[in-house]
């Protein structure tokens, strides 16, 4: 587990280096006009989930069945070709079909997240989940802050070799160091296919709940990354620093979620999940919420310390509940089912946020956010009854 923080670290570091600047790329691309530039930069952040949604499951069962290791490499190679490839692009449509490259080739955090919770006793698993995540945000803390700085000083296409050197040295981290125990019982075993995951995920009403919780919160989340340099912009951020500015308004809430989710962790696992849950929820939403009516940039940066309390409490806690119900069988099925919910509304978000900010402004993006946060504890609490 170790290894696997310190090589998903570095490779969250370089995919988040770049992830907020895509609307400068989208720019720096050509379409100048800003609706239109709004609307592709939803696109453009929703590529990488449009193929993801279906691959994600697949490499979930192939990880039972060949190995979770063999997984975790194939993407963080696979990512490393993909990032390479997009700072040569030459067009907004190149950069498109490269996102979508991307997806269909990712999937590292779910093999590592499978590879640690099918190694982890039950009683310890959330705390193990939750430090996993702070992985995640470490990467996305340090990411968007030496982004920021190397395109306002060199441009945006070079984050994206950066990234990719990045992603190269996580992946030969993972080759030398991290080890898989299978034994010949575990390789032989018969292992469920995706259409068998997805028929038993449907048939259990708490799966079925989890997911749907997964994909709404993640929308959530999701929903306004692509619109924050513009709004940023709109808010009275300096030109000249827009991307630095940009860079430490997401990074702060990764420092947030680095110290707080294993607390969440550990809590979980005492209280349970839903106490974790209905506690974080409904602030997640009102602080989201907030961010739309500030009068100068400036206002965000305690909203966004306040996001990042909470965001640590919400996807690896659902994670670590679908894990725990899981059969042992099928945890790497059920990770990558849970890793596709994320990827649709990561999908989903975007794009909608961009016809949104395009249409009736940023403001809303950020109150449909917060509404998300909201119905999902309504969700929760009409559900109380699986008690999980």
């Amino acid at each position: 587990m170790n290894v696997l923080w310190i090589a998903s670290f570095i490779a969250m570091i370089g995919m988040n280096a770049c992830l907020p600047f895509l609307p400068l790329y989208v720019r720096a691309l050509g379409v100048t006009d800003f609706a239109e530039a709004q609307r592709w930069t939803g696109l453009v952040y929703a590529g990488a989930f449009m193929l993801s949604i279906f691959t994600v499951p697949i490499w979930g069962a192939l990880g039972d069945k060949y190995g979770k290791k063999l997984m975790i490499v194939r993407a963080i190679f696979g990512l490393t070709l993909a990032m390479f490839l997009m700072g040569f692009a030459q067009n907004v449509w190149q950069l498109f079909f490269l996102r979508i490259f991307q997806g269909g080739v990712s999937g590292f955090i779910a093999s590592s997240l499978s590879l640690v919770s099918s190694t982890t006793p039950k009683h310890r698993r959330g705390y193990a989940m939750n430090l996993m995540q702070t992985s995640i945000s470490a990467g996305t803390v340090i990411g968007p802050l030496i982004g920021g700085v190397l395109t306002d000083m060199f441009g945006v296409r070079s984050l994206f070799y950066v990234v990719s050197a990045l992603c190269f040295v996580s992946g030969i981290v993972v080759v030398l160091y991290v080890r898989e125990h299978r034994t010949e019982l575990d390789a032989q075993q018969e292992t469920p296919s995706v259409i068998d995951n997805l028929r038993f995920a449907w048939n259990t009403p708490l799966m079925r709940l989890v997911l749907l919780a997964i994909v709404l919160v993640q929308a959530g989340i999701n929903f306004t990354p692509s619109i924050m340099a513009y709004f940023l912009e709109v808010k009275g951020a300096p030109p000249q620093m827009l991307a630095t500015i940009t860079g430490a308004v997401v990074g702060i809430v990764g420092v947030l979620t680095v110290l707080f989710a294993p607390r969440w962790g550990r809590l979980s696992d005492k209280h349970g999940f839903t106490w974790t849950l209905f506690r974080m929820l409904p602030w997640m939403g009102l602080f989201t919420m907030l961010q739309g009516f500030i009068p100068h940039y400036e206002w965000i940066f305690p909203l966004r310390i306040a996001i990042g309390v909470c965001s640590g409490a919400l996807i690896p806690t659902l994670f670590t509940a679908l894990s725990k119900n899981a059969p042992q069988e099928r945890n790497g099925g059920m990770i990558g089912l849970a890793s596709s919910a994320t990827l649709i509304g990561g999908l989903v978000a975007p794009i909608l946020c961009g016809v949104v900010a395009s249409s009736v402004g940023m403001m809303w993006c950020f109150v449909l956010s917060g509404m998300l946060f909201w119905g999902v504890f309504a969700l929760l609490r009409q559900s109380e009854k699986h008690n999980f």
